[in-house]
């Protein structure tokens, strides 16, 4: 997944916007005079960093309700809508906040990273390019610009854009972490790993820059290497479950090429531990059990594949191993490869 500069609001805010949902609205009353006009805007920047945003929200509707034209308080309630994931009257509200000044280019920004957002690149792209056309140098928009490229899967341009970017601004990070989605998606794998390795340069806790690293190095046979990425994922503990639980999966990956059967079964466990429905990693975990001679283990992983998915290809085949390890015969010899790549 490519990565998006953050939207630029009242604060600085993180473009992963939650899923609150809208809260009835508490009463504001209109201002009234140039001092509670101020108090209600203090209000709602103090609301907005707080983390309230249905209330920060109340009070710009407040306020507009006294200066209907004011740009200002349409962007911030842009802003504010698109963190609790109301994206379509964040769309309206930024509209609203360019509507009445052509030139705020910051509204236009945020107007192109919500539509992306909502899946809809073209408009993005659109809005990103008319805000260029006031600020062509401006790395953001160019960012921005380069998103609706990717989202459209016009890489060719995405990757002049993004190494427009670096070249005039190198110390942008999601340039080249961006370039690195490119060149991945285009198979120029080692041009992927330069970008990925300058962006961690640039961020060492970038985990996801380590993990798509890490898939590279696996996929060029460079497990060892692999393996140091994914331990440094898994040492920072992301908070992000999907993002530990791939560190698991494809640390099992590599330790089982290596056939390192013990440390890979490991790997594997983890991971269902934290995605329990990670069929994957159960498959997996079945046939290096097998390989260890571990019945018991085999057994249960076999047993809770065959009941995540009741419909599969492997239906007899499961049917035909659960009757042989329960009978105490043999477990398969070293010839069985891995169920899924790295993901």
């Amino acid at each position: 997944m490519k990565k998006v500069p953050a939207l630029i609001g009242i604060i600085s805010l993180s473009v992963c916007i939650s899923c609150t949902a809208l809260q009835k609205h508490r009463v504001v009353e209109t201002p009234k005079t140039p001092e509670q006009e101020v108090s209600l805007e203090t209000q709602a920047k103090d609301f907005y960093e707080d983390g309230k945003y249905p209330e920060a929200i109340d009070n710009l509707r407040a306020l507009l309700k006294k200066d209907p034209k004011n740009p200002k308080y349409w962007s911030q309630l842009g802003s504010a809508y698109a963190q609790i994931n109301q994206l379509d009257y964040s769309i309206q509200s930024f509209q609203n906040a360019i509507k009445y000044d052509p030139k705020n280019v910051k509204a236009m920004y945020n107007l192109s990273i919500v539509y992306g957002e909502k899946g809809n690149p073209a408009q993005a792209m659109k809005t990103a390019k008319q805000a260029l056309k006031l600020q062509p140098k401006n790395p953001l928009l160019q960012a921005s610009l380069g998103n609706s490229l990717i989202d459209t899967e016009d890489y060719k341009n995405a990757k002049k854009v993004y190494s427009n970017i670096v070249t005039a601004k190198p110390d942008f990070e999601i340039g080249h972490f961006n370039l690195g989605i490119i060149n991945y998606k285009e198979r120029n794998l080692d041009e992927a790993k330069k970008n990925y390795t300058e962006a961690i340069s640039l961020n060492a806790e970038d985990v996801d820059a380590r993990q798509n690293l890490s898939a590279i190095y696996i996929l060029q046979n460079k497990y060892e290497e692999a393996i140091e990425q994914l331990q440094e994922v898994i040492e920072m503990n992301p908070d992000d479950d999907i993002t530990l639980e791939n560190a698991y999966f494809n640390l099992g990956v590599a330790n089982l090429r290596l056939q390192r059967y013990p440390e890979a079964l490991k790997a594997f466990e983890t991971a269902i531990d934290i995605e329990p429905w990670d069929m994957a990693a159960y498959v997996n975990a079945a046939i290096i059990a097998e390989e260890l001679g571990q019945n018991e283990k085999a057994i249960k992983y076999w047993t809770r594949y065959d009941r995540l998915l009741p419909v599969n290809k492997r239906k007899k085949e499961i049917k035909e191993k659960l009757k042989q390890l329960g009978a105490g015969k043999n477990s398969l010899t070293g010839t069985a490869k891995p169920a899924a790549e790295a993901k």
